[in-house]
């Protein structure tokens, strides 16, 4: 806890004296009205087809001190499988594997080059300030490889922003700290952010232990201890020209605990230290009809394992691996003619491994991608648009396509939108050099995918706002990758499923704002059977079986009650039987959590407190996001901010 608040002194000091220097501190609304959301590159903006969905910024701001991992599972249709909290947590989308799921940083692909699959929980929400679902296999612009769908979280800058000052202090259950600040100071053409966080946590969550004995019996988690530190600064510049310029720099470090399974008599500790750095420059020029953006990134991730065990009998074991990646990007799009606008691409990626358990000490891999994307505005109320790209993957070809229509049925009330993609996932380098199992002759994973989408929306009165939105999908996925187990007593990858899934996605929102009250209702669902679709063999068990640890139903509420500066918040989250089996033998129950908040908004000539509370899971439900792997049962916090 000392440590929490002297760091949390230490940044209100820091910030407070840096903006005192560049110029008076304004106060600035925490309920500025957003009227659009969107990305913060035009040339994004050209799927029409892709069902797009977006976490609002009210949720965003409620949640910075949580992960990524939780705002996620708390507020969309993606399921997130979960070790525990500050544990790995990975995610499916729309019933395909983590690494089916693409994640992009200000248009940059983030996903780790050796594994693939991303960790959620290491993402703070309180480095990102938009989250954008792109849903199914359309979304082309980050390269092949988004089966399932692409997650973007990027930094925005609104020139009309004042400098401020925001600090964060927050204590939770289980000896679960957090601080975190920023600050903002804007000139007339640039605009400086840095932003300072860190969390540290015992971890040492109570929870029922329904496997060692006959009775149920409560314990607390061990070795599940973790802490995160991070760093992020952003640099925004408005040329004389009319161009402008960016860059960014995110370092963040931690440490965790890696806790066992509680079927086992723990005699071995884990260990992990994880470093990255993440940074890009963009250099940006719109004109009356044409765009161009020029960006380049680097990105470095460093993991260190150890493993060692209760008695000498086992030695203890130890891995060193290194990550780099360099990406180099040229957008150009233009408005050929009024109602045709074309837009082009090119993208060079440099990924270079160092692991201690590949079969070359390190590896190097080289992906060049051409895109061209042409959006058609038919006539009013008819929009089309068609992607194509081909991606050289050391020297692997893989053409791939999305088409999608938008149409307005009825001019404010009804839209349709459709979709056509067609997209590749190559096998990641864990797949084709880790020792032992690697295997050179895997190939990409590959299928089509087709969504529908109906959006209706209506304001009633000048109080209230109705939308829905509903979507059907289906996904082919061929040669999909899997791990399994050999003759020689270690695993390999092989390409022996092809998977079907499809299903439906409902969203359903309805706000009411008056004068001085406000309500807001929003619920998400989802039904995703996702199968094996041919047998391997005559007698194969996992046919049309659900596949491992994918949920078929899912949902979530959300309701939030404003009045007078005070809210009310309350959230639910429903996640059916997964199994854990391929055969559909073993499975684990589903479960409901329930959360609610409470805030409070006190503003004064410019300086603004919020001291909040919030108990997650307040009905002490048991639940298991991966089998044997135990979840917190009820955790309160209680969270200030302060805005200057």
């Amino acid at each position: 806890m000392q440590k929490a608040v002297a760091f949390f002194l230490l940044l209100i000091f820091f910030n407070r004296s840096f903006a005192q220097n560049e110029g008076t501190v304004r106060g600035y609304s925490l309920d500025s009205v957003v009227v659009k959301e969107k990305m913060r590159n035009k040339i994004d903006e050209v799927t029409v087809g892709t069902r797009v969905s977006l976490i609002s910024s009210a949720v965003l701001q409620g949640t910075q001190t949580k992960s990524l991992a939780e705002l996620l599972s708390d507020n969309s249709m993606v399921y997130i499988k979960s070790l525990g909290q500050g544990a790995l947590a990975t995610s499916s989308f729309r019933g395909t594997s983590s690494g089916h799921t693409q994640v992009n940083w200000n248009g940059i692909n983030i996903n780790p080059v050796m594994s693939g699959s991303f960790d959620f929980s290491q993402i703070p929400v309180f480095f990102t300030d938009q989250v954008s679902l792109y849903h199914g296999s359309g979304y082309l612009k980050g390269g092949t490889g988004a089966l399932g769908g692409s997650i973007n979280i990027g930094n925005k800058m609104d020139w009309r922003d004042t400098s401020r000052i925001d600090a964060f202090l927050e204590c939770a259950s289980y000896d679960t700290y957090t601080a975190a600040a920023s600050v903002s100071v804007r000139g007339r053409n640039a605009v400086c952010k840095t932003r300072l966080y860190y969390q540290e946590s015992d971890n040492d969550y109570r929870y029922l232990n329904k496997v060692l004995k006959l009775e149920d019996f409560y314990e607390r988690r061990k070795e599940a201890n973790y802490s995160i530190a991070g760093f992020m600064q952003e640099g925004y510049l408005k040329l004389p020209s009319g161009a402008s310029l960016s860059a960014v720099l995110w370092c963040q470090g931690g440490t965790r605990r890696l806790p066992q399974p509680i079927i086992v008599n723990v005699t071995q500790h884990e260990k992990q230290n994880e470093y990255s750095v993440k940074s890009f420059i963009e250099y940006q020029e719109e004109k009356k009809r044409s765009e161009i953006s020029l960006k380049a990134a680097y990105l470095a991730n460093s993991l260190d394992y150890d493993k060692w065990f209760d008695s000498d009998y086992f030695p203890a074991e130890n891995s060193r691996n290194l990550a780099q990646s360099i990406h180099m990007t040229a957008d150009y799009c233009t408005d050929i003619f009024k109602n045709v606008k074309l837009s082009g691409s090119a993208r060079y990626t440099h990924d270079w491994v160092k692991a201690g358990n590949y079969s070359e000490n390190s590896v190097n891999r080289n992906v060049i991608s051409l895109q061209t994307v042409c959006l058609w505005n038919v006539v009013n109320w008819l929009n089309a648009d068609l992607h194509s790209m081909v991606e050289f993957n050391d020297g692997k070809v893989a053409p791939t396509f999305s088409a999608g229509i938008n149409s307005s049925l009825i001019a404010g009330y009804l839209d349709a939108k459709t979709a056509i993609s067609y997209n590749y996932r190559f096998p990641t380098l864990n797949d084709l050099y880790w020792q032992p199992g690697g295997n050179k002759n895997l190939v990409p994973e590959h299928g089509f995918s087709y969504d529908a989408t109906l959006l209706y929306k209506q304001r009633i009165g000048n109080k209230t706002f109705f939308k829905t939105e509903f979507t059907a999908y289906m996904m082919n996925i061929d040669d999909w990758i899997m791990w399994l187990p050999t003759m020689n007593w270690y695993w390999e990858p092989r390409n022996v499923q092809n998977v079907l899934s499809y299903g439906v996605e409902s969203f359903t929102e309805c706000s009411v704002v008056c004068d001085k009250f406000s309500a807001k209702l929003a619920f998400n669902y989802t039904y995703s059977p996702s199968v094996n679709r041919e047998r391997n063999f005559e007698e194969d068990d996992t046919y049309y079986k659900q596949l491992p640890y994918v949920p078929i139903n899912k949902s979530n509420l959300r309701l939030s009650i404003n009045r007078g500066g005070i809210s009310l918040t309350y959230h639910a989250c429903y996640t059916g039987k997964r199994y854990t089996s391929a055969d559909e033998s073993y499975s684990t129950k589903a479960y409901t959590t329930h959360d609610v908040e409470l805030k409070c908004e006190l503003v004064k000539k410019g300086f603004k407190i919020a001291p909040k509370l919030r108990i997650d899971n307040i009905f002490n439900a048991y639940y298991e996001s991966t089998q044997y792997y135990p979840m917190p049962l009820r955790v309160i916090s209680v969270n200030i901010m302060i805005r200057i």
